[in-house]
Protein backbone atom coordinates (compact mmCIF):
# COMPACT_ATOMS: atom_id res chain seq x y z
CA UNK A 1 0.00 0.00 0.00
CA UNK A 2 0.83 3.47 -0.88
CA UNK A 3 3.24 5.11 2.21
CA UNK A 4 1.22 8.26 1.67
CA UNK A 5 -2.62 6.23 1.62
CA UNK A 6 -1.12 4.11 4.54
CA UNK A 7 -0.68 7.35 6.58
CA UNK A 8 -4.11 8.76 5.77
CA UNK A 9 -5.71 5.56 6.67
CA UNK A 10 -4.38 6.07 9.86
CA UNK A 11 -5.46 9.02 10.07
CA UNK A 12 -8.76 8.27 9.53
CA UNK A 13 -8.74 5.82 12.41
CA UNK A 14 -7.67 8.07 14.60
CA UNK A 15 -10.07 10.22 13.53
CA UNK A 16 -13.26 7.52 14.05
CA UNK A 17 -11.99 6.61 17.26
CA UNK A 18 -12.21 10.74 18.29
CA UNK A 19 -15.53 10.80 17.10
CA UNK A 20 -16.74 7.56 18.94
CA UNK A 21 -15.28 9.39 21.99
CA UNK A 22 -16.58 12.95 21.37
CA UNK A 23 -19.93 10.93 20.99
CA UNK A 24 -19.67 9.96 24.28
CA UNK A 25 -18.10 12.88 25.79
CA UNK A 26 -21.68 14.52 24.12
CA UNK A 27 -24.13 11.79 25.53
CA UNK A 28 -22.57 12.90 29.29
CA UNK A 29 -24.29 16.13 28.75
CA UNK A 30 -27.73 15.26 28.94
CA UNK A 31 -27.10 13.35 32.06
CA UNK A 32 -26.09 16.36 33.60
CA UNK A 33 -28.63 18.62 32.54
CA UNK A 34 -31.00 16.04 33.82
CA UNK A 35 -29.55 16.23 37.60
CA UNK A 36 -29.16 19.81 37.43
CA UNK A 37 -32.89 20.51 36.06
CA UNK A 38 -34.45 17.58 38.57
CA UNK A 39 -32.15 19.15 41.44
CA UNK A 40 -33.15 23.09 40.15
CA UNK A 41 -36.67 22.14 40.42
CA UNK A 42 -36.42 20.91 43.78
CA UNK A 43 -34.76 24.06 45.22
CA UNK A 44 -37.38 25.73 43.49
CA UNK A 45 -40.13 24.46 45.26
CA UNK A 46 -37.92 25.16 49.06
CA UNK A 47 -37.50 29.01 47.59
CA UNK A 48 -41.39 29.28 47.30
CA UNK A 49 -42.67 27.65 50.68
CA UNK A 50 -39.47 29.36 52.28
CA UNK A 51 -41.34 32.59 50.65
CA UNK A 52 -44.66 31.95 51.87
CA UNK A 53 -43.97 30.93 55.41
CA UNK A 54 -42.21 34.34 55.79
CA UNK A 55 -44.33 36.06 54.89
CA UNK A 56 -46.78 34.70 57.04
CA UNK A 57 -44.25 34.82 59.54
CA UNK A 58 -44.44 38.53 58.94
CA UNK A 59 -48.48 38.54 58.72
CA UNK A 60 -47.99 36.67 62.28
CA UNK A 61 -45.77 39.56 63.93
CA UNK A 62 -48.13 42.44 62.54
CA UNK A 63 -50.82 40.89 63.70
CA UNK A 64 -49.42 40.27 67.55
CA UNK A 65 -48.47 43.49 67.80
CA UNK A 66 -51.96 45.16 67.14
CA UNK A 67 -53.37 42.87 69.17
CA UNK A 68 -50.95 43.84 71.74
CA UNK A 69 -51.48 47.91 71.18
CA UNK A 70 -55.34 47.30 71.40
CA UNK A 71 -55.41 45.48 74.59
CA UNK A 72 -52.97 48.12 76.07
CA UNK A 73 -55.91 50.13 75.05
CA UNK A 74 -58.69 48.48 76.71
CA UNK A 75 -56.18 48.42 80.07
CA UNK A 76 -56.02 52.37 79.50
CA UNK A 77 -59.48 52.93 79.00
CA UNK A 78 -60.15 50.36 82.06
CA UNK A 79 -58.35 53.02 84.27
CA UNK A 80 -59.84 56.19 82.70
CA UNK A 81 -63.64 54.30 83.85
CA UNK A 82 -62.10 54.56 87.72
CA UNK A 83 -61.24 58.48 86.53
CA UNK A 84 -64.74 59.47 84.91
CA UNK A 85 -67.01 62.08 86.44
CA UNK A 86 -69.79 62.25 84.50
CA UNK A 87 -71.87 59.67 82.97
CA UNK A 88 -71.03 60.92 79.19
CA UNK A 89 -67.35 60.42 79.72
CA UNK A 90 -68.33 57.22 81.36
CA UNK A 91 -70.29 55.82 77.59
CA UNK A 92 -67.28 57.17 75.89
CA UNK A 93 -64.89 55.50 77.87
CA UNK A 94 -67.26 52.06 77.70
CA UNK A 95 -67.91 52.71 74.15
CA UNK A 96 -63.65 52.90 73.21
CA UNK A 97 -63.04 49.91 75.17
CA UNK A 98 -66.10 47.79 73.48
CA UNK A 99 -64.80 49.03 70.28
CA UNK A 100 -61.26 47.43 71.20
CA UNK A 101 -62.63 44.52 72.40
CA UNK A 102 -64.24 44.17 69.09
CA UNK A 103 -61.26 44.78 67.14
CA UNK A 104 -59.09 42.58 69.68
CA UNK A 105 -60.89 39.64 68.97
CA UNK A 106 -61.23 40.22 65.08
CA UNK A 107 -57.26 40.35 65.44
CA UNK A 108 -57.31 37.24 67.55
CA UNK A 109 -59.61 35.15 64.99
CA UNK A 110 -57.20 36.51 61.94
CA UNK A 111 -54.32 35.50 64.19
CA UNK A 112 -55.51 31.66 64.54
CA UNK A 113 -56.25 31.65 60.85
CA UNK A 114 -52.47 32.79 60.21
CA UNK A 115 -50.84 30.30 62.86
CA UNK A 116 -52.89 27.49 61.24
CA UNK A 117 -51.75 28.72 57.96
CA UNK A 118 -48.09 29.34 58.70
CA UNK A 119 -47.85 25.60 60.41
CA UNK A 120 -48.77 24.39 57.18
CA UNK A 121 -46.51 26.44 55.29
CA UNK A 122 -43.83 25.20 57.82
CA UNK A 123 -44.94 22.07 57.01
CA UNK A 124 -45.10 22.00 53.71
CA UNK A 125 -41.38 23.90 53.65
CA UNK A 126 -39.91 20.72 56.02
CA UNK A 127 -41.31 17.95 53.32
CA UNK A 128 -39.36 20.23 50.45
CA UNK A 129 -36.32 20.56 52.17
CA UNK A 130 -36.07 17.12 53.33
CA UNK A 131 -36.96 15.94 49.43
CA UNK A 132 -34.24 18.18 48.40
CA UNK A 133 -32.11 16.65 50.71
CA UNK A 134 -32.32 13.30 49.33
CA UNK A 135 -32.10 14.27 45.89
CA UNK A 136 -28.81 15.82 46.30
CA UNK A 137 -27.57 12.78 48.61
CA UNK A 138 -28.84 10.63 45.62
CA UNK A 139 -26.91 12.82 43.03
CA UNK A 140 -24.07 12.73 44.82
CA UNK A 141 -22.84 9.16 43.62
CA UNK A 142 -24.15 9.99 40.05
CA UNK A 143 -22.93 13.04 39.80
CA UNK A 144 -19.07 11.41 40.66
CA UNK A 145 -19.63 8.85 38.50
CA UNK A 146 -20.61 11.86 35.26
CA UNK A 147 -17.39 13.11 36.27
CA UNK A 148 -15.72 10.08 36.81
CA UNK A 149 -16.62 8.78 33.14
CA UNK A 150 -15.56 12.16 31.77
CA UNK A 151 -12.37 12.39 33.09
CA UNK A 152 -11.56 9.14 31.79
CA UNK A 153 -12.95 9.88 28.41
CA UNK A 154 -10.63 13.00 28.35
CA UNK A 155 -7.87 11.21 28.80
CA UNK A 156 -8.13 8.72 25.80
CA UNK A 157 -9.15 11.75 23.74
CA UNK A 158 -6.24 13.15 24.54
CA UNK A 159 -4.16 10.17 23.68
CA UNK A 160 -5.72 9.61 20.27
CA UNK A 161 -5.62 13.07 19.41
CA UNK A 162 -1.94 12.94 20.08
CA UNK A 163 -1.95 9.88 17.91
CA UNK A 164 -3.85 12.01 15.09
CA UNK A 165 -1.70 14.60 15.05
CA UNK A 166 1.64 11.86 15.00
CA UNK A 167 -0.15 10.66 11.54
CA UNK A 168 -1.18 13.32 10.05
CA UNK A 169 2.78 14.63 9.99
CA UNK A 170 3.42 11.88 7.29
CA UNK A 171 0.09 12.83 5.38
CA UNK A 172 0.98 15.17 2.23
CA UNK A 173 -0.47 18.67 3.14
CA UNK A 174 -2.54 18.98 0.30
CA UNK A 175 -3.61 15.26 0.51
CA UNK A 176 -4.86 16.22 4.28
CA UNK A 177 -5.94 19.31 3.71
CA UNK A 178 -8.92 18.04 1.09
CA UNK A 179 -9.07 14.94 3.61
CA UNK A 180 -9.86 17.33 6.62
CA UNK A 181 -12.29 19.42 3.82
CA UNK A 182 -14.45 16.59 3.23
CA UNK A 183 -14.78 15.40 6.92
CA UNK A 184 -15.75 19.00 8.06
CA UNK A 185 -18.99 18.46 6.04
CA UNK A 186 -19.78 15.93 9.03
CA UNK A 187 -18.86 12.77 7.63
CA UNK A 188 -17.17 10.00 9.36
CA UNK A 189 -15.46 8.56 7.09
CA UNK A 190 -14.25 10.50 4.30
CA UNK A 191 -11.76 7.98 2.55
CA UNK A 192 -13.03 4.54 1.01
CA UNK A 193 -11.72 1.47 -0.32
CA UNK A 194 -13.42 0.92 -3.83
CA UNK A 195 -15.70 -1.95 -4.54
CA UNK A 196 -14.91 -3.56 -7.45
CA UNK A 197 -15.53 -0.96 -10.38
CA UNK A 198 -17.23 1.20 -8.03
CA UNK A 199 -16.95 3.68 -5.77
CA UNK A 200 -16.91 2.06 -1.72
CA UNK A 201 -19.35 4.65 -0.55
CA UNK A 202 -22.11 5.42 -2.88
CA UNK A 203 -21.00 2.67 -5.45
CA UNK A 204 -20.76 4.77 -8.51
CA UNK A 205 -19.17 2.61 -11.34
CA UNK A 206 -16.10 4.31 -11.93
CA UNK A 207 -14.76 4.34 -15.75
CA UNK A 208 -12.13 2.04 -16.86
CA UNK A 209 -9.03 4.63 -17.39
CA UNK A 210 -9.68 5.62 -14.16
CA UNK A 211 -9.41 2.66 -12.53
CA UNK A 212 -6.45 1.51 -14.71
CA UNK A 213 -4.25 5.01 -13.18
CA UNK A 214 -5.35 4.46 -9.55
CA UNK A 215 -4.62 1.23 -8.95
CA UNK A 216 -1.12 1.41 -10.90
CA UNK A 217 -0.30 4.99 -9.25
CA UNK A 218 -1.97 3.95 -5.94
CA UNK A 219 -3.23 7.54 -6.62
CA UNK A 220 -6.01 9.01 -3.72
CA UNK A 221 -8.98 10.56 -6.53
CA UNK A 222 -12.44 12.34 -5.42
CA UNK A 223 -15.65 10.47 -6.41
CA UNK A 224 -17.85 13.34 -8.11
CA UNK A 225 -20.98 11.53 -7.30
CA UNK A 226 -20.56 11.42 -3.22
CA UNK A 227 -17.41 13.61 -2.74
CA UNK A 228 -15.41 11.16 -0.69
CA UNK A 229 -11.82 9.93 -1.74
CA UNK A 230 -11.22 6.73 -2.87
CA UNK A 231 -8.43 4.55 -3.26
CA UNK A 232 -7.83 1.43 -4.80
CA UNK A 233 -7.11 -1.19 -2.86
CA UNK A 234 -4.36 -3.73 -2.83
Amino acid sequence: MDTDLAALLKVQDEDVTIHGLETRLAALEPRIRELDTRRGKALDAVERATATAGAEEKKQAYVREKIAEHKLLIERNQAQMDAVKTMKQATAAVAQMEQAKRIVATEESDLLAINRRLEEARGVLHSLQNELASIEAQQEAARGEVMAERAEIDGELAVVRAQRDAASAHVPAALLSRYDRIRGSRRVEAVFAMSGMACGNCDTAIPMQRRHVMSASGAVELCEACGVLMYFPG
